[in-house]
C-alpha cells in the first residue's frame, strides 16, 4: 500500500472523524504539496459529500486538487483518471449520492 492511501486511512479514521472526504485526500498530499494540514482542510471543506449536495464524489474532488496543485492539467490525463476510478468502482457514476446508496446496499 503506498504512503498516501495508509496517510487517508489514517486521517479517515481518525476519532471522531473530522474530515470529508475530500479533505482526507488533501489532507494526505499537504506535506508534498507545501501546505500545511490545516490549510488542506480548509481548502478542501466544501468539497466533502458531493459538493455539499450530493455530486462528484469529494475523494475524487479532492484528488483533482491534488493534481492541479501538482500541475497536472491536460485533459486527456485528467480523463484517464476518470475513467480509471470509474473502473475500479464497475462503471457507476462518481456521483457521491450515487456511491452512498451503492455502499449502503451492500
Amino acid at each position: 500500500m503506498n504512503k498516501h492511501i495508509e496517510k487517508a486511512m489514517s486521517i479517515r479514521n481518525e476519532n471522531p472523524m473530522v474530515s470529508n472526504c475530500a479533505q482526507t485526500i488533501l489532507r494526505a498530499y499537504a506535506e508534498e504539496l507545501g501546505i500545511t494540514g490545516d490549510m488542506a482542510a480548509k481548502l478542501s471543506s466544501n468539497f466533502g459529500g458531493g459538493m455539499k449536495c450530493g455530486l462528484t464524489c469529494g475523494a475524487i474532488t479532492g484528488e483533482l486538487m491534488v493534481l492541479g496543485a501538482l500541475g497536472v492539467e491536460n485533459p486527456y490525463v485528467i480523463n484517464q483518471f476518470r475513467r480509471r476510478i470509474a473502473d475500479n468502482h464497475n462503471g457507476i457514476p462518481l456521483c457521491c449520492r450515487e456511491l452512498l446508496n451503492r455502499r449502503a446496499k451492500l
